[in-house]
């Protein structure tokens, strides 16, 4: 019993820490924007720990077409719908907004697709490297590297591998949104 409450303990400062995570360094100088651009980097993702290369050949040319195309643009409308839904609280939206100061630069590292088998499914797990930079401009503002998941209860009915990454998608707008709201109000 002992072990298991020092486990339960453990688990939950975990959880705290990760929950933890902020910009650093704090990027309040986004104060006063009311727009901010967006752009996906995937030139460095791997696939649940495998290099991109493998995980295309394994999955085939359908898949990776779809992957490339139509599912990167719902993923990145789902990242921008839910980090959206934050940010309003500020005033400020996040898209497709290449003339405005900043530039978020969403750099996708890894990508675990998870598991459908019903009540054992496994989420989609998804982990960034959010970095804010002047538009057109290269130098670091600040940045935050956060690991998201779908929500657990949505995988027992998410069959599909592109729908549970849309999901963990949404998820991580959500988690960056909250973090500015929280640097921004």
């Amino acid at each position: 019993m002992k072990r298991l409450v020092i486990v339960a303990i453990s688990l939950f400062v975990l959880i705290g820490f990760a929950n933890a995570q902020k910009f650093k360094p704090t990027p309040d100088f986004l104060k006063g924007q009311t727009e901010i651009n967006v752009l996906f980097d995937y030139s460095n993702v791997v696939f649940d720990g495998d290099a991109k290369s493998d995980y295309y050949e394994y999955k085939g040319d359908e898949w990776v077409e779809e992957w490339e195309g139509k599912r990167r643009t719902e993923n990145s409308n789902s990242y921008i719908s839910d980090i959206n839904d934050e940010l309003k609280k500020c005033n400020i939206l996040v898209g497709d907004y290449p003339n405005s100061q900043y530039t978020m630069i969403v750099e996708v590292l890894d990508c675990d697709f998870g598991a459908f088998a019903g009540p054992m499914s496994v989420p989609a797990k998804l982990k960034c490297t959010i970095k804010i930079v002047k538009t057109g401009a290269t130098e670091v503002l600040a940045s935050i590297t956060l690991k998201e998941s779908q929500n657990p209860f949505s995988a027992v009915g998410t069959p599909i591998d592109f729908d549970r990454m849309y999901l963990a998608f949404g998820e991580m707008g959500e988690e960056v949104g909250e973090k500015l709201v929280k640097v921004l109000k």
